[in-house]
Parts: C-alpha cells; sequence; structure tokens
C-alpha cells in the first residue's frame, strides 16, 4: 500500500440502497492529484465519493480492502476533520432557518446546526477562524441571515466555507455548481481555482465538463459503475470517450480552455 495514496480500493463492492454499483472496483487516487470523476446520473459517481468520504462501506470478502490515508478503520469524526465534504445532501439536512454562521461553525464538528451540546463546545477560536473564512469567501452579509433567504450561490460558498474550517488538505465536491447561473458558477469556479493554488487537492464529481479546467490533473470517467477511462484530463477528455461515457454521439469543442460538448447527429 502506498502511503502516497489517498484512496485505494481493491476488488471492492459498493452498494446503495442494496443495489449494487461497483463490483471488483480497484482503484487509487493519490494525495497530491486533482481529480475529476465524470459520468451520466446513474454511473456511480456520488458512490465513489460517499465511500472515500467512509459515508458508505464495502462489502465484506476475501481480498478485498478499501483504505483511506493508508487506513482501513478511520473513527469517522477525525477523518472529516481531514476531508472538507461539499455535497446535496447537506444542504438538504439544514432547516430553512438556519443562519450562516451557524452552518459554517458545524463543520467543526461535522453536524449540522450547533445547537445543543455542539453550540456549548465552539470555541473562541473556531469563530475567529469561521469569520476569517467568511471574510475570504465575502460571506459575511450572511452571519445572520437564515438559508432560506440566500442566493443558491449563498448558499453553496456557506456549504464550502463549512468544508474548509478544518483546513483539510482534500476538499471532495459533488456537484458543487448545480442550480448556479453561470455568473455564479464562473465564480465558484475561480475561488476553488484559488483553492488548488493553495496546496489543497479538489475531487470533483461532475456531469458538467464546462468544471473541468487546467486546476484537474486527472478524469476518471464511470459508466455503470465501471471505470471506462483513466488518465490525464487531456487524454480523456476526447468525443470517443463522452460518447461512450453517455451513450449517446457527442461532439466537443474548445473554447477559452473550457471543453463544450454538443449533440452529433
Amino acid at each position: 500500500m502506498s502511503l502516497e495514496n489517498l484512496f485505494e480500493a481493491h476488488q471492492v463492492d459498493l452498494y446503495r440502497d442494496q443495489y449494487q454499483v461497483f463490483k471488483n472496483l480497484t482503484l487509487a487516487i493519490k494525495k497530491n492529484e486533482s481529480v475529476a470523476i465524470l459520468g451520466a446520473n446513474g454511473s456511480g459517481k456520488t458512490t465513489l465519493l460517499k465511500a472515500l468520504n467512509k459515508e458508505i462501506y464495502p462489502a465484506s470478502k476475501p481480498n478485498s480492502w478499501l483504505k483511506i490515508y493508508g487506513k482501513e478503520n478511520w473513527n469517522v469524526w477525525q477523518l472529516r476533520s481531514m476531508i472538507g465534504y461539499v455535497s446535496d445532501d447537506i444542504y438538504k439536512a439544514y432547516t430553512p432557518e438556519v443562519r450562516g454562521l451557524e452552518i459554517i461553525l458545524s463543520g467543526f464538528h461535522s453536524s449540522i446546526g450547533v445547537h445543543g451540546s455542539i453550540q456549548q463546545k465552539i470555541t473562541d477560536e473556531q469563530l475567529k477562524k469561521t469569520k476569517e473564512i467568511m471574510l475570504e469567501l465575502n460571506l459575511l452579509s450572511l452571519i445572520d441571515k437564515p438559508l432560506f433567504k440566500m442566493s443558491t450561490g449563498q448558499q453553496r460558498r456557506c456549504l464550502l466555507a463549512r468544508a474548509l474550517v478544518n483546513d483539510p488538505q482534500t476538499l471532495l465536491l459533488d456537484e458543487p455548481t448545480t442550480g448556479l447561473d453561470i455568473i455564479s458558477t464562473f465564480h465558484y469556479l475561480k475561488l476553488l481555482t484559488k483553492i488548488k493554488n493553495r496546496g489543497r487537492n479538489i475531487i470533483l464529481v461532475t456531469h458538467n465538463l464546462q468544471e473541468i479546467n487546467k486546476d484537474i490533473d486527472r478524469v476518471i470517467l464511470l459508466r455503470k459503475g465501471i471505470v471506462i477511462a483513466d488518465g490525464p484530463r487531456e487524454k480523456i477528455i476526447t468525443a470517443k470517450n463522452i460518447s461512450l461515457a453517455y451513450g449517446i454521439n457527442i461532439g466537443l469543442s474548445m473554447v477559452d480552455g473550457k471543453y463544450l460538448p454538443y449533440a452529433k447527429g
């Protein structure tokens, strides 16, 4: 087992809701790689991310393992302080009335909100760090703003800030720009570039080719629970591979360093 690996799966079977998504998955992701996991709905993208975050576990069988940072067994709360996670599932778990400051503070405890005993554990240092991140991400105006009054872009940036409070080396992003308009998507991707340039690696789950830019080193292409292509971005993102992944005839062009797919025939 290489200590350079963030994630290593060997002959792993993964299930969600008793449905087998992956069979005999063998895959490794290095600590310093920024990776996009790309595929159509139902291809296994989110399942793979949840396995990496220890939200789901592989089926037990001989000669099979799944290791994160070189270990099979983790205190999940310790691991989640090392890996920041942004997903729509987290957003949906919050009540509409929760306020911006509470969303971001809750990242220190991997909780949904900071009520009850968790509220008593919030330190002055955590509060200071939270406000520093809110300043950096232009979120200070949302300290007392409830979630339901925020724009979609503000909500997404709050979740990103929540993922950053523990200074994680790795960010797991599950379709983070879903629901954003073009301008908000542009600003969000600029934030990710800034984060990547500070030495963090990003694991991005997406079906949007326009999110896969120069910040992504490697692309893993999935179709129905099978890795059909894996390698450097410029070699994997081809019209042939994308057509195979999505099961339709797709053309591909590039404008200003962004991939633009279009239907053919």
